[in-house]
């Protein structure tokens, strides 16, 4: 049985952005890299980045 949902216009959005972030290889297997950096301690503070540039 199928049924019509109504949600906002801005919620949809959002829905279609993390679907297309999911679809690409590129950018999850950016994240899962960072995600290990973070497990690791590979990590430092922004200040100090941004310091560098």
């Amino acid at each position: 049985m199928e049924r019509l949902v109504s949600i906002p216009k801005s919620d949809l959005e959002s829905m279609e952005a993390t679907i297309e972030t999911l679809q690409n290889r590129y950018v999850m297997e950016q994240l899962e890299r960072s995600e290990e950096d973070i497990a690791k301690g590979r990590v430092r503070p922004a200040r100090e980045l941004l310091e560098e540039l």
